[in-house]
């Protein structure tokens, strides 16, 4: 991630060792529990509903399709793409495999991809052209210690996944074949799915702290550390903080409150410092998202600023927040990114540079353009085949390629599906973003 760097942080100051022993225990647990805590508040957000809708939401083990791309009303997830239609599904495996349809692909230029995500935003498979017959197929979504049975399957780490589907779309003339290609998705469950139990307890008093670590220890019950990753709570132990009981958050000592407080706030802002970059380069990117291993650090960041990022394999996201002088980007100034000739981004499905406020969602703008890339209908390049974009608040004269930015700050995000090999070697480099005005 490419964002400004925070000042130095301020050493904490405790008024008992009793305190300074719950932030230090309770601090790892903070970058390791974050995405767990973000995955179930937009599960919970989502799956309260009685039926599917058109944005996204539905009860569990049930699909919801969008009828159009996002725009600036859609803010369920962080940065989304404005050239997909999603669709959405959260299930429940705890009663058994559950069997997703894919339906056959008629258009064999249709980018398409079902990711997989485990409830610690890990993206543990992905399903698309690349290895789903054209005729469609029938995958088993098989949970933690069950038997897959005959037919394709794929292990599922967690009882609760998380499903999400894009479906390019290639301009508005090719919206209702798009559409009619994402309702052909569907979910075969054994039962009528149910939300985990930490998402019907959850707790929200406006304590965001106390609130985090009730809902984590609620959380970690259903969702354990793997038995590699039990010593984040040796420490949390010698409190009297047991994840075998129990925990009641308002029955701790006040130093261990105090604690636990100390810790998230240290936590936050350690992760939202690693969102931004030390150094002040245009472009950020990490072949690392959706496959984390024991980096919970970046897991916590794309939590934080991309959640529910694909793997590099699928896709990469670039990230820019810095013009070329090293400058944050703002809608005071004008800008261009230029591709030479010959230098385009090197996907091979598709490329596309999204424009996003400060609260990570995209801005209202006159045109209601969120994003330009490679199939952004009028696009204009120049007589010696560069593709220059125009990046500013104002309206320039000419709107062919300009992407409108908010009066504020903002950032952009180059997103590359099925980026080349030569991309992933690190031998193509992304143009810097350059003011011009």
């Amino acid at each position: 991630m490419n964002h400004p760097a925070s000042p130095i942080f301020s050493a904490p100051v405790y008024d008992n060792p009793q305190q300074a022993l719950t932030a230090a225990a309770a601090l790892p647990l903070v970058i390791y529990g974050y995405p767990l805590i973000e995955t179930l508040r937009t599960c919970r957000l989502q799956t309260s509903v009685q039926a599917a809708t058109g944005y996204g939401r539905a009860p569990v083990n049930v699909l919801s399709a969008s009828t159009r791309q996002w725009t600036h009303e859609d803010r369920d997830i962080v940065t989304p793409a404005n050239d997909l239609l999603y669709f959405c599904g959260w299930i429940d495996l705890s009663d058994g495999p559950v069997t997703l349809q894919v339906p056959p692909l008629s258009d064999p230029d249709r980018y398409y991809v079902v990711e997989l995500l485990d409830a610690h935003t890990n993206n543990f498979e992905n399903l698309g052209p690349r290895n789903v017959p054209a005729e469609g197929a029938a995958v088993k979504l098989v949970g933690p210690g069950q038997q897959a049975g005959a037919g394709r399957a794929v292990a599922c780490p967690t009882s609760l996944v998380w499903l999400i589907g894009r479906v390019l779309v290639q301009g508005e003339q090719d919206l209702p074949a798009a559409h009619a290609f994402e309702q052909g998705f569907r979910l075969d469950a054994p039962a009528i799915g149910r939300q985990p139990q930490c998402v019907r307890l959850w707790r929200e008093t406006g304590d965001a702290a106390l609130d985090f670590f009730h809902n984590l220890f609620q959380a970690l019950r259903e969702f354990p550390p793997s038995p590699e990753e039990h010593g984040l709570l040796t420490l949390l132990r010698r409190l009297g903080i047991r994840l075998e009981d129990e925990v009641d958050i308002a029955a701790l000592r006040p130093a261990v409150q105090a604690g636990l407080v100390s810790a998230y706030r240290q936590g936050m802002d350690l992760i939202e410092a690693h969102t931004r970059s030390q150094g002040r380069k245009s472009w950020g990117y990490s072949l690392k998202l959706g496959v984390y291993g024991d980096d919970w650090l970046m897991r916590a960041t794309t939590a934080m600023k991309g959640l529910g990022a694909l793997r590099a394999d699928e896709a990469v996201y670039a990230m820019a927040d810095f013009d070329a002088d090293g400058q944050p980007l703002t809608g005071a100034g004008t800008y261009e990114l230029r591709f030479p000739a010959g230098h385009l981004p090197p996907a091979q499905a598709f490329w596309s540079v999204s424009l996003y406020g400060e609260d990570r969602f995209f801005t209202a703008n006159a045109i209601g353009r969120y994003a330009i890339g490679d199939r952004t209908p009028g696009l204009r390049y120049e007589d010696d085949g560069s593709l220059a974009i125009a990046i500013s608040h104002a309206r320039p004269a000419s709107i062919d390629n300009w992407l409108p930015a908010p009066a504020g700050p903002f950032y952009l995000i180059l997103r590359l599906y099925h980026p080349s090999p030569a991309f992933i070697a690190g031998q193509y480099v992304i143009p810097p973003v350059r003011r011009i005005a």
